[in-house]
This record gives C-alpha cells, sequence and structure tokens, in this order.
C-alpha cells in the first residue's frame, strides 16, 4: 500500500511553452515539484517547519518519461504519492493526468532530508512516516537506473549561477541543472526530436555566483538519440550527471 496521494489541478501558461506552444521539460518539473511542496504544506510540515526544525527536503534522483506533452492552456492534474521511506532516503512517484484521464507523464524520485547547519543527511524520523502515511516495517524502494558515463565531449558550454536560480535552501533549484543541460543539446536535436525521457543525480550543491561547465556527449541509439551531461564547478567537482533521451 502506498502512502498519502495529493493531486493538484493546473493550466499551461504562455509562459511555461515553448515555440511548438508545448510544456517546457523544465515547466514540467515545477508541476512535480509545487504538488510535492502542496502534499508537504498541507501536511503539517511546511516551510516554517522545516526552517525551524533545520532541515529540508533535498532531491537527489529523478526519472521522468514523457508520453505527451501538455499544450498551451490544456487543464491537466498532477498526482504524487509518497511511496516509501528507509533509512535517509524518500522515495515519491508523479503522475500528469489530462482531461480524458490519460496518464501522460510519470516519474519517480529520490529525495533525503537534510540537517541544513551541518549539510549531512540525516535519518528520518519516525513522525516522518506517520505524517506521509508510510509504514515503517515494510522498507519500500524505488530503484533508478544508472546514468551512462561520459565517454567524449560533443558540447560544452559555462553558465554562471544568478540569483534567480536560488531556491529557499539557498542552493541552486534542482529545474536549474536540467535548464543547463538542455543548453548544450545540439539546435538539430532539439527542433527536429522531442525529449522522452529525463534522468538527473545531483551529487553537490553550488551557490549564487558560482561558475559551472555542462560538458554533453551525443550517442546514436537505433531510432533515438541519447545525451550524456556532466556538470561541474570551476574546481572540477561533479554537481549533476543528467541522461536524456529524444525520439520522433
Amino acid at each position: 500500500m502506498e502512502g498519502l496521494v495529493t493531486e493538484r489541478e493546473y493550466t499551461v501558461h504562455y509562459y511555461e511553452i515553448d515555440y511548438k506552444r508545448r510544456a517546457l521539460i523544465t515547466s514540467i518539473m515545477d508541476f512535480l515539484g509545487d504538488v510535492a511542496m502542496v502534499q508537504t504544506e498541507e501536511s503539517s510540515i511546511d516551510l516554517d517547519f522545516l526552517q525551524k526544525n533545520k532541515i529540508a527536503w533535498v532531491l537527489y534522483k529523478w526519472d521522468i518519461k514523457i508520453e505527451r506533452y501538455p499544450h498551451y492552456r490544456e487543464k491537466i492534474k498532477v498526482r504524487t504519492y509518497a511511496y516509501g521511506m528507509k533509512k535517509y532516503y524518500a522515495y515519491r512517484k508523479f503522475e500528469i493526468i489530462d482531461a480524458d484521464e490519460n496518464v501522460i507523464v510519470t516519474a519517480v524520485s529520490i529525495w533525503f532530508l537534510l540537517d541544513i547547519e551541518k549539510r549531512k543527511p540525516i535519518t528520518i524520523p519516525d513522525y516522518m512516516y506517520d505524517i506521509y502515511k508510510i509504514d515503517k516495517s515494510e522498507k519500500k524502494s524505488l530503484k533508478i537506473d544508472k546514468i551512462k558515463k561520459l565517454e567524449k565531449i560533443d558540447e560544452e558550454n559555462k553558465f554562471t549561477v544568478r540569483y534567480g536560480d536560488i531556491d529557499t535552501n539557498k542552493h541552486v533549484n534542482n529545474v536549474k541543472y536540467v535548464s543547463w543541460a538542455i543548453e548544450t543539446v545540439p539546435k538539430e536535436i532539439v527542433t527536429n526530436y522531442e525529449l522522452k525521457g529525463l534522468k538527473v543525480v545531483y551529487e553537490k550543491e553550488t551557490t549564487y555566483g558560482n561558475i559551472i561547465k555542462v560538458r554533453t556527449e551525443v550517442i546514436n541509439e537505433d531510432e533515438k538519440l541519447v545525451c550524456i551531461h556532466k556538470i561541474e564547478d570551476k574546481n572540477g567537482n561533479e554537481l549533476a550527471t543528467l541522461e536524456t533521451e529524444w525520439g520522433r
């Protein structure tokens, strides 16, 4: 049995779409992140509670699969399930559902609870299991396949972390890493293919003013393209790795 379920309706706005009038992948991620926060807020663990207790939920891994992109002015339902918890990690599922009840996007994610003063993960306390309606004895988890290693560099770009990239935990918002990675995908791929899948592993945080580098490899696999992305800071520390899958 899965834990707490939360659902919210959204409308795709003009500022959330690309030139094809479809929701951007970053907009989709914003919907997912927002509904997760809605569940947290409605479960009495709001931002004030987290800050008072000097803890924060930090995203570790994403695996997002897109069947169809929602389009401009479309109304969608975004649903999240608190799936399980085990020691340091929390596991969460997502669905985006259209007006005909078709599931058009699915995602799974792995999070950990961070001590924001020590900047280290902590064991999830028992009250979190109760709030999210998770049976601690089940020890349920989700597995996300490993991202392929970067073998060669086909594209490379540098970015500076801006004030607007910072979230409430005072580090770069998780969606920004995806935005940086997409910027290094060759234009002919972005315009002629469609992003079908995205995996992300967040390794190390970065903050305002830092310069980061994105290196990307393009792999041709039969009828699809796979891009491997590695994000590093100016000292060569790995911040995140991503894998994007592009199909027709």
